[in-house]
């Protein structure tokens, strides 16, 4: 800039051209810069849509990360959708991590007029007819959530690895998905799984296990504190609270726990 005062033209005119060029070009120069920051950010959060083999349409919420870093597949609760985990995918996100928060059919924006949970609870007329919707509807997760898997995968570098966060009746669908694919690590907040499933969690091999539940919420309590006693990896947390709350409202109810998740997930998937 001292250059340009000590040899300004004797022309007021020409003086002030140059001096606007100057400023255009320090200008563009600045938004040039800005824009390659901004491509290292996170995206924005995605709807995506996917079909099924069998020709149902799924969607979900999906952050992407930075291209290095591994993913991460949210499973609701069967009261919630994929957006319970908005707070949660957006931290995920900040940490560069891929986070794909699956709508389970029947519920959030993958449904249809054969898989509606809230069309099972308007129209059953007694709880033995909805226990029984609702297991059709539930029947076919286990593919869906093979196929979600698949979709983040795609996002994923495939030299990264995949947790997998989930809440109450979509714990059975992490072992399950585990059985067959290698999961890095779990979130289980207040798991719902019977004998069998929790036989199968057994099975596994060790991997570290986040469990999150509230100490007089009994059934999932227990189910929580044996897995936990029985996993192996020095990794694993139990984080009991007092109350009865489960699941996403266990979740909200602690502003700093989708923090101590996010958190938690980075470090176990940087390793």
């Amino acid at each position: 800039m001292s250059l340009l005062f000590s040899n300004r033209p004797k022309s007021p005119l020409k003086f002030f051209t140059l001096l606007l060029s100057a400023i255009l070009s320090i200008s563009v120069f600045s938004q040039e810069a800005a824009l390659e920051q901004q491509t290292d950010e996170p995206e924005t959060v995605n709807q995506v849509k996917f079909m099924t083999q069998d020709k149902f349409m799924l969607s979900g919420q999906y952050y992407a990360g930075k291209a290095d870093h591994s993913g991460v597949l949210l499973l609701h609760d069967c009261s919630n959708d994929s957006r319970s985990y908005d707070k949660l995918t957006e931290l995920l996100a900040q940490y560069g991590l891929h986070a794909f928060a699956l709508d389970l059919r029947g519920h959030g924006d993958s449904v249809n007029e054969k898989f509606s949970h809230y069309n099972v609870k308007r129209n059953s007329k007694d709880i033995v007819t909805y226990q029984s919707e609702t297991a059709r509807i539930s029947s076919y997760w286990q593919s869906d959530v093979m196929e979600a898997f698949n979709y983040l995968r795609t996002k994923v570098n495939k030299k990264r690895d995949i947790a997998v966060v989930t809440a109450g009746c979509s714990s059975a669908q992490a072992v399950f998905l585990a059985q067959k694919m290698r999961i890095k690590s779990f979130v289980m907040i207040s798991p719902t799984l019977n004998y069998m499933e929790k036989e199968h969690y057994k099975n596994l091999i060790d991997i570290p296990v986040y469990f999150i539940d509230s100490a007089h919420h009994a059934d999932t309590y227990q189910t929580s504190k044996e897995l936990f006693d029985w996993n192996g990896d020095s990794r694993s947390i139990f984080q009991i609270f007092k109350g009865i709350k489960q699941g996403h409202s266990l979740l909200k109810s602690k502003r700093y726990l989708s923090h101590d998740v996010a958190l938690w997930l980075d470090d176990t998937l940087s390793k």
